[in-house]
C-alpha cells in the first residue's frame, strides 16, 4: 500500500523501472513509521496502520474507483466496517480522510450527495457494527474518562518532546528528510512545481482541510508546541465527553506523519527526474528511518527470537483439576472479585472459561467505563451463586475472609466455590493474608527504579498501584529508608472523579519502617499509599505489604 501510494503521487507509470523501484524504497519509510514499530505484537490492533495507507490510496484512485456515488458508499462503507472492527481510533484518522474526500467533490461541483452520502456511509457501517459487538450494551464505546493527552506539534519531527509514550507522534528522521529533500526539489523545479500545483488545486485544498483538522483533532484543547502550552481553549462539555472518547488523542497525529511521509517521498519522484537520484534519496530515508528506530527494532528482534516460547500456546493452569472442574458441569460462569487484568493469571482464565462456553463478569475492552467495572463487580459478591466459579487475583485474597466460599488453590490462583469441590482439599484461611504491592506499578515523579526499590529525590513522590479494598481493618507496612523525611498518606477514589484521603493511626513509626492502620467502612476502589519527601534527603521504599486484620 505504500508503495502503490508512494507511486500514485509521485505520477510513476509501469514503464518507468527505476522509479517503481524508487517507490519500493520509499515504501520502507513507512514500514519503518515509529507508531508501527513501537506497537507492533505489543498493542496489534493499533499497529493497523495500513488502514490509513489505504484510506488514503483510495482517496487518491477515487476518480477512478469511485467513479458514482453509489460506489463510493459502499467503498467508504467497508472501510468503517474495518475502523470499526479492528481498533476505534483509526475511525476518526480514517474519517478524517474522508472528509479530505467530501472536500474534493464539493470542489468538483458534483452535488451534495456526492459529497456527504459516503460520510454517512462509513458513520451508519461504523456503528451498526459496534451495536452488534455489544459496544453500546455495556457502555464500551460512548465511556469518556475526561481527560485529553494531545500531541506536541513538533514532536511529529523531534523525537525527544512527547511527554509520554501514548503521545509519542514522531514521524521519524526518514519522513523529515524526505520531506526537506521533496521541498528543494520544488524550489529547484518551481516552473515546472508550479504548473503541478496548479492543476492540482483541489488536491491541495483538501489535502490542507485533511492535515488541519487532523492536528487539531490531535492537539486536544490544550494546544502544545516545543514543551510549552501556547493556549488552553474552553470547550462546552458535551464536546469535551464526545472528544474524550478518544482521550489519546495524540495518535491522531499518526495520518499527519503518514501523510507528510506518503507525500515527501512522492514529491521525491516527482521532481527528481533522474530515476537513480531519487531511488538512492529514497534508500536513505529508508535506511534512515530505520536507523532512527535501531532500539526499538533491536529490542523486538531480541524478544521475539530469544524467547522462542513465546510463540506457544501457554498457560499457567497446568493442574490437570482444572479439567476435573471444567467436566463436572456444575460451573457455567466465572466471575472475578475485582476489576484488575494486570495479571497474566487474569487472561489464562477468561481464556479457560471461553474454550469451555463459560461466560465471565470481565473482560478488557478499550473504551470500557473502569468505574463502572470496578464497582459493579465486587457487587456481585452480595449475592453469590452456584453455578459460579469465583477467581481472587493477588491483592483480592484480601477479601477472602468477607465471602462464604469454600477455598481451593489451583497452579497458586485462589479459587471459591458456593458448594465442596468433590475430591480436592480446601485451603484453611490465613490468620493474617498479607499481600506485596508491585512497586514497578507505581507511578514517579523525581523517583526512579534501583534493585526492586524505588528510590525518592528531592521534591520526589511515590503512588503505589491502585486496589480495591472490601470493608474491613487493614495494617499497611513500608520498609525502607529515610522515612523520617517523608510525608505518608492513603487515598481512594473513582477515576477523573473526587478522591479522598483515610484517616490512618500509625501504629509503627521508624525512619527505616513505617506502619499505619485504618478501617474501610464500606468498598475502597483505587486505594492507593503515596510517599512525599519533606527535604533534600533521600527516600527509599523498599516494600509496601497490606493485611487485613479485621
Amino acid at each position: 500500500l505504500a508503495q502503490a501510494l508512494i507511486a500514485r503521487i509521485g505520477g510513476v507509470r509501469p514503464q518507468d523501472t527505476a522509479k517503481n523501484w524508487a517507490s519500493v524504497l520509499g515504501a520502507g519509510v513507512l514500514v519503518l513509521f515509529p507508531a508501527l514499530n513501537i506497537r507492533m505484537f505489543a498493542h496489534t490492533a493499533l499497529a493497523a496502520n495500513w488502514l490509513v495507507l489505504l484510506a488514503l490510496y483510495l482517496w487518491l484512485r477515487s476518480d477512478e474507483l469511485m467513479p458514482t456515488t453509489r460506489r463510493a458508499c459502499l467503498i467508504w462503507g467497508g472501510m468503517g466496517l474495518l475502523c470499526a472492527g479492528i481498533h476505534l481510533y483509526y475511525l476518526p484518522m480514517v474519517g478524517l480522510v474522508l472528509v479530505g474526500y467530501a472536500v474534493r467533490r464539493a470542489l468538483q461541483k458534483r452535488g451534495f450527495a456526492a459529497a456527504i452520502l459516503p460520510v454517512a456511509a462509513f458513520c451508519v457501517t461504523a456503528l451498526a457494527e459496534l451495536f452488534l459487538l455489544g459496544a453500546f450494551a455495556v457502555n464500551f464505546a460512548g465511556y469518556s474518562n475526561g481527560y485529553l493527552s494531545g500531541a506536541d506539534y513538533l514532536g511529529l519531527f523531534v523525537p525527544w518532546l512527547a511527554q509520554s509514550w501514548e503521545q509519542n507522534v514522531y514521524a521519524g528522521v526518514g519522513t523529515s528528510l524526505a520531506v526537506v529533500l521533496a521541498v528543494f526539489g520544488i524550489v529547484c523545479n518551481a516552473r515546472k512545481a508550479e504548473k503541478f500545483f496548479a492543476a492540482h488545486r483541489d488536491w491541495l485544498i483538501a489535502g490542507a482541510v485533511v492535515l488541519v483538522l487532523d492536528l487539531i483533532a490531535a492537539g486536544g484543547n490544550a494546544i502544545t508546541v516545543n514543551g510549552k502550552t501556547l493556549f488552553t481553549v474552553p470547550i462546552p462539555q458535551f464536546l469535551m465527553n464526545f472528544w474524550a472518547m478518544f482521550s489519546s488523542c495524540a495518535r491522531l497525529a499518526w495520518l499527519a506523519g503518514m501523510l507528510l511521509a506518503a507525500v515527501g517521498c512522492g514529491l521525491v519522484l516527482r521532481f527528481w527526474d533522474n530515476g537513480v537520484a531519487p531511488a538512492l534519496m529514497l534508500a536513505v530515508c529508508a535506511v534512515a528511518q530505520g536507523w532512527g528506530q535501531r532500539s526499538e527494532l533491536f529490542n523486538r528482534w531480541t524478544d521475539y527470537h530469544y524467547y522462542g516460547f513465546r510463540y506457544e500456546n501457554r498457560t499457567l493452569l497446568t493442574d490437570p483439576v482444572w479439567e476435573q472442574i471444567a467436566a463436572s458441569g456444575r460451573y457455567s460462569h466465572l466471575a472475578f472479585a475485582t476489576f484488575d487484568f494486570e495479571h497474566d493469571e487474569f487472561w489464562d482464565l477468561v481464556d479457560f472459561a471461553a474454550d469451555r462456553g463459560w461466560t465471565s463478569n470481565s473482560f478488557y475492552m478499550a473504551h470500557m467505563d473502569g468505574n463502572l467495572a470496578a464497582v459493579t463487580l465486587p457487587g456481585e459478591l452480595n449475592e453469590l451463586s452456584a453455578d459460579t466459579l469465583y477467581a481472587f487475583i493477588d491483592e483480592d485474597e484480601l477479601a477472602r475472609n468477607s465471602c462464604g466460599l469454600h477455598y481451593y488453590r489451583l497452579d497458586g490462583i485462589l479459587i471459591g466455590s458456593v458448594e465442596p469441590i468433590d475430591g480436592i482439599e480446601e485451603e484453611p484461611a490465613p490468620e493474617v493474608p498479607a499481600h506485596t504491592m508491585d512497586l514497578t506499578k507505581s507511578d514517579l515523579i523525581n523517583a526512579h527504579f534501583a534493585d526492586g526499590s524505588v528510590g525518592l529525590e528531592t521534591c520526589g513522590e511515590m503512588m503505589t498501584e491502585e486496589w480495591t479494598l472490601f470493608p474491613g481493618r487493614y495494617r499497611v507496612t513500608l520498609t525502607g529508608s529515610g522515612f523520617d523525611h517523608s510525608y505518608i498518606y492513603a487515598r481512594y477514589g473513582l477515576i477523573n472523579q473526587e478522591t479522598y484521603k483515610l484517616d490512618i493511626d500509625f501504629t509503627g513509626i521508624d525512619p527505616n519502617e513505617m506502619t499505619f492502620e485504618f478501617t474501610a467502612t464500606e468498598m475502597l476502589h483505587y486505594w492507593r499509599t503515596a510517599v512525599h519527601t519533606l527535604d533534600d534527603a533521600n527516600v527509599t521504599v523498599n516494600s509496601v505489604t497490606v493485611e487485613k486484620v479485621g
